[in-house]
């Protein structure tokens, strides 16, 4: 039973037989000296140029026919080492290898004075050979379901490329925001990144990066291409530039290579929903094109430089920069309202224009002031409410043990009232950002540039809550309070003073955003005044309050899920528990805990 072959080996040996026949009719004398050996011969060249990294079928046939020439395993015999060198090049490069192999064999003979075989005959034997083999690809695309295998165009003369040169002739915006060393901002100019050029020794890289504007923009980049070519095959086919993307295809041919240009765009932006600076340092993603330069990659000697093809990333070049300033309220506030703040006084630019800061100043006015507000109010309803939070089962702190009267006060809060002066998030604060190329110019990825001054007070908190407690007929008043510190003391929160500055891609704005971040804890502090009541019996304070009023503010990654930076601040409080004792001439001393508040949420808030 006969073996049956793959479809791949079987289209192989199908070329082989058809090859040994062309050469057959070239070189006439080689069968008619080998006889019934000479289809084995073939056979046994082609399989040796394949296994030497000639993969290509129309590659291994034009090496089979240099053994006709040279004899069989030429490369391999002294005096042939330039053969085993070419050979020797990676099996990616078999056309090209092929090629310099039957160049510097005509070279050969050209100098060889007693050549039996004129350079002329292996060149016209060669043109017919990749003529009717060339485009034969690999042994496994040669056999595949559903189609018959064609030959692939297959170039014959030099053609390459020497050098390339990538360059912006323009940049889209030409200055950025930095900070001017006396506490304000100014725009320093951008410098075109030096040219991207590449050789054979120094390959392109395989991403290109740039900033640019939208389509229909005015002010696009340039990108310009300049290629010297080493040779080329015909002007009208190579070097052939093609820029393809968004736009669609722009190509170029020839000697339209030698210094082309076109423009550049990155995709159309979204439109911050909450308005121009409320999306702080927010990544979009570039618009990608591909760029390529082909060329047929032969030379005659020497490796070839071949086609160029590297992506082209185009990122917005839009440059922002924000300022703004909150003061403190007008001062302490009594009942339910807190007093109101003056304006906020807000900026926001992008590239120079100033835009409508509108949203920004809201988002502060009337969502963290109205939140502040909110959440005052939530705390003095609470205090208020007090009457109703029963005190932990008593404990007997001294004196004759007495059980609870089983018609005993639990404790009741009356006459309350609350005075505030609470604000978050005052103080100045300012911040540029946008795309920027890194050190390296046009080779490497375009990164978030991001740098602010911050100088905040986090929170200013003045708080005192009062009420009457009444416990078994003993009363006494209580204050419950958060005050700033006397003159000479420590501050109550140190001030969030910070300088941030990524510029770098190692440099993360969503990293130094850490830095921009305070957290408190401030304890409440109670004082007991001892009231006259229907009994003899006095209300004292046993010790210290638990509980602290707790938070923080600053700059954090987003928390919708999207990139970029928010402004943001929370606040809350523990359970308020403050130790007590009932002293009654008579009973004693009666320890309890008596509950001021609950925890409470008071406050989130992040800028929209």
């Amino acid at each position: 039973m006969s073996e049956t072959l793959d479809p791949a080996d079987a289209a192989w040996q199908s070329l082989t037989t058809a090859l040994a026949e062309l050469l057959a009719q070239q070189w006439p004398a080689m069968p008619e000296r080998l006889g019934a050996r000479y289809a084995a011969f073939v056979e046994h060249a082609v399989q040796q140029g394949e296994q030497r990294g000639l993969k290509r079928f129309g590659a291994a046939a034009r090496y089979a026919n240099l053994c006709f020439v040279w004899g069989p395993s030429f490369q391999d015999r002294p005096g042939f080492e330039w053969a085993g060198n070419l050979l020797a090049a990676p099996a990616s490069q078999d056309w090209a290898t092929s090629h310099r192999l039957v160049q510097r064999s005509l070279a050969e003979l050209t100098r060889m004075p007693d050549r039996r075989i004129a350079p002329e005959l292996l060149e016209l034997v060669d043109e017919r050979l990749v003529e009717r083999f060339g485009g034969f690809d690999r042994r496994s695309a040669l056999a595949r379901p559903g189609r018959v295998p064609l030959p692939l165009p297959a170039p014959r003369r030099a053609c390459d490329l020497e050098a390339i040169e990538v360059r912006l002739l323009t940049l889209a915006v030409d200055t950025r925001y930095v900070p001017d060393g006396s506490g304000g901002w100014t725009r320093e100019p951008l410098v075109i990144p030096s040219p991207l050029r590449a050789t054979l020794a120094k390959p392109a890289p395989a991403l290109l990066a740039a900033l640019s504007v939208e389509p229909g923009a005015p002010g696009a980049a340039r990108m310009q291409l300049r290629a010297a070519s080493h040779a080329h095959c015909d002007d009208r086919i190579h070097p052939a530039l093609d820029f393809d993307g968004t736009h669609g295809r722009w190509a170029w041919v020839g000697h339209e290579t030698k210094a082309v240009s076109w423009p550049l765009h990155t995709l159309e932006q979204p439109v911050q929903p909450a308005g121009p600076g409320t999306a702080i340092a927010e990544e979009t993603s570039p618009d990608n094109h591909r760029l390529s330069l082909a060329t047929c990659g032969l030379r005659d000697e020497g490796e070839p430089m071949g086609s160029v093809k590297v992506q082209v990333w185009v990122w917005p070049a839009a440059q922002w920069w924000m300022q703004w300033q909150r003061q403190l309220p007008a001062g302490v506030a009594e009942g339910p309202t807190l007093a109101t703040s003056p304006p906020m006084r807000v900026q926001v630019e992008c590239d120079g224009v100033a835009l409508e800061a509108a949203a920004l100043r809201e988002g502060f006015e009337r969502g963290l002031d109205a939140a502040t507000g909110a959440a005052w109010t939530r705390l003095l309803d609470a205090w208020s409410q007090g009457l109703a939070l029963r005190p932990v089962v008593p404990e007997q702190a001294s004196g004759p043990a007495t059980p609870p009267s089983p018609t005993s006060d639990p404790g009741q809060l009356g006459m309350a009232r609350g005075e505030a002066l609470l604000a978050l998030l005052v103080g100045r604060a300012a911040a540029t950002w946008g795309w920027q190329l890194g050190a390296n110019g046009l080779g490497e990825r375009a990164h978030m540039r991001f740098r602010a001054e911050v100088d905040l007070q986090p929170l200013v908190a003045q708080i005192l809550l009062e009420a009457e407690l009444l416990r078994d007929g003993a009363a006494a008043r209580v204050a419950l309070s958060i005050q700033p510190p006397g003159p000479g003391t420590e501050p109550q929160l140190p001030a969030l003073r910070c300088s941030l500055n990524c510029d770098s891609p190692s440099q993360l704005p969503r990293a130094a955003a850490a830095t921009a971040v305070a957290r408190w804890r401030l304890p409440w502090v109670a004082e007991v005044v001892p009231m006259a009541g229907d009994a003899a019996a006095l209300l004292q304070a046993a010790g210290p309050c638990r509980g602290a009023l707790l938070g923080e503010a600053g700059l954090r990654p987003r928390s919708n899920g999207g990139t970029g930076l928010e402004w943001y601040a929370s606040l809350r409080t523990e359970a308020v528990v403050l130790p007590m004792r009932r002293v009654d001439p008579l009973l004693g001393d009666q320890g309890f805990e008596q509950p001021l508040l609950p925890a409470l949420e008071l406050l989130t808030w992040s800028q929209p």
